[in-house]
């Protein structure tokens, strides 16, 4: 069990963007007025990652206005390697992510905070889903099957609004990441299996404020979750070597 010490509640909000011009000042201000100014030990840390639609210009003039920290790109990284570069970031004991598009309410981190005293992860599971009827089908299919596979207990393992202790992200930083298109599900096995306690705390969800999702389209969806079933085994194994190595070495030091 990681979570033995207290750390001092110190949050570094995370946010990555990218081309989310029509919605993305009204999605920071509500995270900057319901959560950032109501924290004594805060940053909130933007991540831009070569847009294309105007988002730039935005939060250039945003950052002037508000305690912001922009970080901003010149070309398209994807989102794994933004991902990787954004957990790189923060200075605060806590990382809050969440993402960009508004299906979150920012209020819910409040009901999210109070866990950091005993958990080292606490995670959002979406209650009433606002999504097509086959994503809630899948992800409940998928959330099972990582619970038989991996021996767990996720009610939203591909949660994208949660606050994880900055250590453990780090720790697991330079592992050799396999399943690209679920980058989530994977840190989270990878967290679990070194010994990382998780809280998950039901919080709300709503529609894209500005159309569809734009999560994977129906057709490939099929080919992903095909994909991700059959390195079910190398993430484990990794995994397991991975958290036995911390292991060693955490004895050697002690």
């Amino acid at each position: 069990m990681k979570g033995v010490y207290i750390l001092k509640k110190s949050i570094s909000i995370v946010m990555l963007v990218y081309n989310e011009a029509e919605i993305i000042e009204k999605v920071i201000r509500d995270y900057y007025n319901n959560v950032f100014v109501k924290l004594d030990d805060a940053e909130f840390i933007v991540a831009e990652d070569g847009s294309t639609d105007g988002t730039k210009e935005i939060l250039d003039r945003l950052s002037k206005e508000l305690d912001i920290r922009l970080v901003s790109g010149t070309a398209r990284k994807g989102y794994v390697q933004a991902y990787k570069d954004s957990i790189k970031l923060p200075e605060k004991n806590y990382i809050f992510f969440t993402d960009s598009s508004g299906k979150h309410y920012p209020e819910d981190f409040w009901d999210m905070y109070p866990y950091l005293d005993k958990y080292d992860i606490v995670s959002g599971y979406k209650v009433k889903r606002k999504d097509p009827l086959y994503r809630i089908v899948m992800t409940r299919v998928f959330n099972a099957l990582v619970n038989i596979y991996f021996g767990t207990n996720f009610k939203d393992i591909d949660s994208g609004f949660k606050i994880i202790r900055t250590d453990a992200m780090k720790d697991i930083l330079n592992d050799n990441w396999i399943c690209t298109d679920l980058i989530s599900f994977e840190n989270m096995i990878r967290l679990s299996y070194r010994g990382y306690t998780l809280k998950e705390v039901p919080v709300r969800h709503r529609p894209r404020e500005n159309g569809p999702s734009r999560g994977l389209p129906l057709k490939k969806i099929p080919k992903v979750i095909k994909m991700v079933l059959s390195n079910f085994k190398a993430v484990k194994a990794d995994a397991r070597r991975c958290a036995a190595k911390t292991k060693v070495e955490v004895k050697k030091k002690g």
